[in-house]
């Protein structure tokens, strides 16, 4: 007759059980675990302390029969800076266990492979077999990842076993077994996704589309729930949430769904903000701790003030206005994250119609921490988010990351006032990328900020880098008439009736200008009625100029200001503009190009291809002729005094002296940068010379991540998805009907 598990409870359970078990990798390799102390306490509370062997096993006898609980939580003792780093850290330190960073040094079984499993280990042991992870064994959980689906779990009854036999003698966390059996226990490997991203300041394909994804991001909300963890319990509400309780990202599209249930959690993420189209970002496989951090909300284990904010507060910046009547929020949204290796910082951009009069509002102030000054409008957005990111920074910088910026339209503006703050306080090289963005800054402003990295992105028919134009300025017109810039391509005619080059120019200031080398979309009709589109260096703002032309022509009236109603409306639903329409695939588009012109040794640019630019910039240069003849025709040595009276409109006639001295500036500046553009015509037309015979390296896609070992792996497995694998030689062009400026 066999004993039973427990003797009369009134007397004491009988000794003289066993249990041995072996922690193995997703192979059946019980070596990563090899030295791990663990900790096993049977039903009466009776602890047995030791280390796992070379191979990740250990045995225990004589322990009193019954369910025993299993813990792996010593804390990690020290050996590498990085986990040191985060055990230290003065804030949100890491409850780092051994167990855990021997877990993140293993690797996912890859679907498919053919390698032996502890599944084959156990059967070879006549073992027991079982799945488990790290936060199933160790007190403190909720830095890592919610438990997973495993395809054999331990039975959670045998856990329920044992605290209801053993209640105040065994630990509240891990896992129980039964005795008087062998287990092979296959740890799930503690890895993350995140996004390959290089830090090397030279411009990568691989930046220009994974950033153009965390740009749109920004237009998301966190997505944390519930959104006020710390709330008392509602008393007439059951259902609502313990304050204190965990907080979960279930919202797709949002700031912590991508970062923590996507990337965190070994998922790819395919939608930002309230994108329809899946966009997966190229990923790297790397240790859980080195993810993107979305720090962990645990208010028990935290106790100072500052460590009790939740994750939305410490990541995520909302000055959401209130109406159109609150002009005391500004409406800036940002999210910043981190890594090992960098900061990573996103700047939304116009999302509300409040937005495009911010847009709008081109008084120049003095930039606060910095030189020069910027447009009122953007300036505001960057004061109002500038105290989160130096909490941020200063909260989780290691001294040994790169700041990396990105942003779109508005966004784009305040990215670059926040990353010339950073250059100037935190880090001399970060790193801006822009999406359409404006022109923020005066040219005192600029020069000041020559040595910022800027990556400038415009897309063919994206109007917002030409503003802020003088015409924003409601107390003054644009007034000059009998002036025409006509701007032809291959794509489409652009046909405008304002002063090419007025927006350089801005009523009792320096002259706004762009910061940043401009890279820009050039769209190209070829035989066939095929439309590509080239990214490229013109060295020349007219292309990005003539959009806005054709934009103001269509909304000027008498030769006079543009209606920023419906400029604002128009901006706000041209595809070109858009992230989701207009950059994203634009994006996507020059990375394929640019990944297949690499593999085939070919040249950036074909022959067919440089003869249509070229066509286009002759075009251009036709134009430019034509709006200088007829400046000259009608201001005879360029001055407002030789205009004849009988030409002059009322507006004209009514001017003040200030205001014609002041329009007069106007006409100058226009004239100037007419034969400016003008003499930069024979260096365009030599850069498409130079493409044509331009090839690309390693590095011009992948950056300074080209020298990761394992980047073919990382880049199949993006190319993998079906969305990818439409060969894509010539990059197209999609058109959008969404208005969101996402």
């Amino acid at each position: 007759m066999t004993e039973p598990y427990l003797c009369d409870k009134r007397v004491c359970p009988a000794r003289g059980s066993w249990i041995s078990f072996r922690f193995v990798d997703e192979f059946g390799d019980g070596k990563p675990y090899a030295g791990l102390n663990y900790e096993l306490t049977d039903s009466e509370g009776q602890k047995y302390e030791g280390m796992l062997d070379g191979d990740g096993y250990a045995k225990i006898s004589n322990n009193y029969k019954g369910p025993v609980t299993l813990t792996l939580a010593k804390a990690y003792p020290g050996g590498e800076e990085f986990y040191e780093d985060l055990r230290d850290r003065k804030n949100y330190r890491i409850p780092l266990t051994a167990f855990q960073v021997a877990a993140e040094r293993t690797l996912h079984r890859p679907i498919g492979s053919s390698a032996k499993t502890g599944a084959y280990r156990a059967a070879s042991e006549k073992a027991e077999f079982y799945n488990v992870e790290v936060c199933q064994f160790v007190q403190h959980t909720r830095h890592l990842p919610p438990e997973a689906k495993l395809s054999k779990p331990v039975p959670y009854g045998w856990t329920k076993l044992a605290y209801d036999f053993g209640k105040g003698k065994v630990p509240e966390y891990g896992l129980a077994f039964l005795p008087d059996k062998h287990y092979v226990l296959e740890v799930r490997a503690l890895r993350a996704f995140r996004p390959l991203l290089s830090l090397a300041p030279a411009f990568s394909a691989l930046n220009l589309y994974n950033l153009s994804l965390f740009a749109t991001l920004s237009y998301g909300a966190f997505g944390q729930v519930p959104e006020n963890p710390n709330a008392p319990k509602d008393p007439e509400k059951p259902e609502s949430p313990e304050p204190g309780g965990e907080v979960t990202f279930p919202i797709v599209g949002t700031v912590g769904h991508v970062l923590q249930t996507c990337l965190a959690c070994y998922q790819e993420p395919m939608r930002y903000a309230d994108a329809k189209i899946v966009n997966y970002p190229i990923v790297e496989d790397v240790p859980y701790s080195k993810r993107l951090e979305i720090i962990p909300y645990d208010p028990d284990l935290y106790k100072n003030a500052d460590e009790q904010k939740t994750p939305s507060e410490v990541h995520f910046f909302n000055d959401q206005r209130q109406g159109m009547t609150d002009w005391k929020n500004t409406d800036t949204q940002a999210y910043a994250t981190h890594d090992d290796r960098m900061i990573l910082i996103a700047v939304r951009g116009t999302a509300e119609k409040w937005d495009a009069w911010r847009d709008g509002d081109a008084e120049q102030v003095p930039v606060e921490d910095g030189v020069g000054k910027a447009h009122q409008g953007f300036h505001e957005g960057y004061v109002a988010v500038k105290a989160f990111l130096a909490g941020y920074i200063e909260r989780f910088s290691t001294g040994n990351q790169r700041i990396l910026v990105c942003g779109h339209s508005l966004g784009g503006a305040i990215a670059l006032l926040v990353a010339e703050w950073i250059r100037r306080n935190y880090d001399p090289d970060v790193i801006l990328y822009t999406f359409g963005s404006p022109r923020a800054g005066d040219a005192e402003f600029v020069e000041g900020a020559k040595s910022l990295v800027h990556h400038r992105i415009v897309n063919n028919n994206d109007p917002v880098p030409s503003v802020p134009a003088a015409w924003m300025d409601t107390n003054k017109a644009v007034w000059i008439t009998g002036i025409a810039a006509t701007v032809t391509g291959g794509v489409a005619p652009v046909v405008g009736g304002i002063v090419f080059g007025a927006g350089l120019s801005r009523f009792g200031g320096e002259p706004y200008r762009h910061q940043g080398e401009q890279r820009y979309f050039m769209p190209l009709r070829l035989p066939g009625n095929q439309v590509s589109s080239v990214l490229w260096t013109p060295g020349c703002e007219g292309f990005e100029e003539s959009a806005m032309t054709q934009l103001c022509y269509a909304n000027v009236k008498n030769n006079d200001t543009p209606e920023r109603s419906n400029f604002g409306i128009q901006v706000m639903n041209g595809a070109d503009h858009t992230m989701l329409g207009g950059y994203i695939p634009a994006c996507w588009a020059t990375l394929r190009r640019w990944q297949d012109t690499q593999t085939s040794g070919g040249k950036v640019l074909t022959a067919r291809e440089a003869d249509n630019m070229r066509t286009q910039i002759k075009n251009y240069r036709a134009a430019l002729e034509k709006w200088q003849l007829a400046a000259d025709t009608e201001f005879p040595g360029g001055t407002i005094d030789s205009k004849k009276n009988d030409r002059a409109t009322a507006v004209q006639r009514n001017s003040s002296m200030a205001d014609l001295q002041a329009r007069q500036k106007e006409i100058h500046l226009a004239i100037k940068h007419n034969k400016a553009e003008l003499e930069e015509i024979e260096n365009t037309l030599q850069r498409v010379t130079s493409l044509e015979s331009t090839t690309l390296q390693l590095a011009d896609v992948y950056g300074d991540r080209a020298e990761l070992p394992d980047i073919k792996k990382h880049v199949e497995r993006w190319a993998e998805h079906k969305e990818n694998q439409v060969v894509v030689r010539i990059a197209q062009i999609p058109s959008s009907q969404s208005a969101s400026m996402a």
